[in-house]
């Protein structure tokens, strides 16, 4: 004879039970085209172009693949980073130091 506290009843007692709905988050609801897509908001930025890498840029980095998106930054084998403008040249680029916690 199983005691009460088999795994079974263990485990579901486990989960989590919470409120359909998530975490009380409210959104706005996504207005659709006719076709049922998400359509875009008037005010959303718009995307980054993709750009072909300049021949200068690809002679300097070699590890650059041909077509990137514009303000992408890519790093290299030896952890060198790059980011890569909408005319296609590749400039060195640092982070920001971490913050000292």
């Amino acid at each position: 004879m199983k005691p009460n506290g088999s795994k079974q009843h263990r485990s579901r007692n486990r989960q989590k039970h919470r409120p359909h709905g998530g975490h009380g988050e409210h959104r706005p609801p996504v207005s659709l085209t006719e076709e049922g897509v998400p359509a875009a908001v008037t005010d959303a930025p718009r995307p980054s172009p993709a750009v072909f890498v300049s021949d200068k840029a690809r002679a300097t980095y070699p590890w650059l693949p041909p077509r990137v998106i514009a303000g992408s930054v890519w790093r290299g084998p030896r952890n060198e980073r790059v980011q890569v403008d909408e005319a296609g040249d590749a400039i060195p680029w640092r982070a920001r130091p971490a913050p000292v916690r």
